[in-house]
């Protein structure tokens, strides 16, 4: 577990003891100096959580010390433990980052504890949201590298369907920039229908996970693009629905193919409907269930003549040139 290091600086060696003792018996790591120079030498060679100084103290005065500290990290909390001091002291003390001014003598050490314990707290809370901050970052950066590089389009909506987010291959899909894109709304790029039914999606999307559904977009050339939409809900807080991540597939060339194959089907089932059952022996075709009729009689509404056909005529006279007959 990390012990806290306090630099304390003073020059009155009975406070600088006392407060010493007193840190130690608190469980932190405590160095001390009895003058701004020794102070600033611990401080630039040891690691240091918080530093408690003086202000009025030969050579370096505390107002310096804390002016080559905060300059060095703005971030390390100071503490003036001093005597009643001139109040243009108090001022530049706080300016240098001091989080609190203690006049000597010290007659409630709790009181020092909890001012210390209070900027540690806040150091800590300022430390964590910087390292928040990092992790954020690069989340961001590594979300934006994956998304600009895959196929599938990716935006993100707000809770009003307003775009905030696309990736490149969705304004390939849609023939607008980025910059048209995020000034738009959904309603701008659905047909009125797809629009409808992103907005009975997106009511019944709020209390699940995701949702998957296809819609149709127009592009900026006036194109009907199908897009098969994988959408997930972004919650703030305050678990409040504020929009969707979305991935978007381009599925017009599968929806053109699910069309031709559907229409294949129809054409099929018609040559179905006008097959002709007939006699494998007698040649004679059903009309009906239980009527089959001779060929003649089927087809007597037809007119025939006979004649010989050239595949015939070959094979039942080989010694005849066909080429100089008429057939």
């Amino acid at each position: 577990m990390h012990r806290e290091t306090l630099l304390i600086i003073d020059d009155e060696l009975s406070i600088l003891e006392s407060l010493s003792l007193f840190f130690m018996d608190q469980g932190y790591h405590v160095l001390t100096a009895e003058n701004g120079e020794k102070g600033l030498d611990l401080f630039f060679n040891q690691t240091v959580d918080m530093v408690i100084t003086d202000l009025r103290m030969p050579g370096i005065d505390g107002i310096e010390v804390m002016n080559r500290i905060h300059n060095h990290n703005p971030d390390i909390p100071m503490v003036v433990v001093s005597g009643a001091g001139e109040r243009q002291d108090i001022i530049r003390a706080l300016k240098m980052g001091a989080k609190d001014y203690i006049t000597k003598p010290i007659v409630d050490l709790d009181m020092i504890r909890h001012v210390i314990h209070k900027a540690l707290e806040t150091k800590h809370l300022k430390e964590q949201n910087r390292q928040y901050r990092i992790r954020l970052e690069k989340s961001e950066a590594r979300y934006r590298t994956i998304t600009e590089h895959i196929a599938e389009g990716v935006f993100v909506v707000d809770g009003d369907g307003n775009i905030t987010f696309c990736n490149p291959a969705f304004c390939r899909m849609m023939g607008h920039t980025n910059e048209e894109l995020t000034r738009m709304n959904l309603k701008d790029l659905a047909t009125a229908k797809s629009f409808s039914d992103i907005s009975s999606q997106t009511q019944s999307r709020k209390p699940v996970l995701t949702g998957q559904y296809e819609v149709q977009m127009i592009s900026s050339q006036g194109q009907t693009i199908h897009l098969e939409l994988t959408c997930s809900p972004l919650y703030d807080p305050k678990n409040t629905y504020g929009g969707a991540i979305t991935i978007a597939r381009d599925v017009t060339k599968l929806i053109d193919l699910r069309n031709k194959f559907k229409k294949f089907l129809k054409q099929e089932e018609d040559k179905n409907e006008k097959i002709i059952s007939i006699c494998a022996n007698c040649k004679k075709i059903r009309k009906d269930t239980a009527n089959w009729q001779r060929v003649e009689t089927f087809f007597n509404h037809i007119a025939f003549s006979h004649g010989i056909c050239p595949d015939c005529c070959r094979e039942l006279y080989p010694d005849i040139d066909i080429d100089d007959l008429e057939l």
